[in-house]
């Protein structure tokens, strides 16, 4: 059985940070799914945020 959570950081939603070139820090939130049998954390990042981060290294590789 597996159950997905907020994280937080110092009570701040965990981050990372994207590699935009620009200015501005941008970030995207990370979740995490637990295993509740196991105990094992996966850490995730939504579908929305993903697409970001993938058209943020197509931008980087260029």
């Amino acid at each position: 059985m597996h159950q997905q959570y907020e994280t937080l950081a110092y009570s701040m939603p965990l981050k990372i940070k994207r590699q935009t070139g620009s200015l501005m820090t941008k970030t995207v939130n990370l979740k995490a799914d637990v295993n509740l049998e196991t105990g094992e954390v996966k850490l995730m990042v939504a579908a929305a945020d993903l697409q970001k981060l993938c058209k943020d290294a197509k931008i980087s590789d260029q």
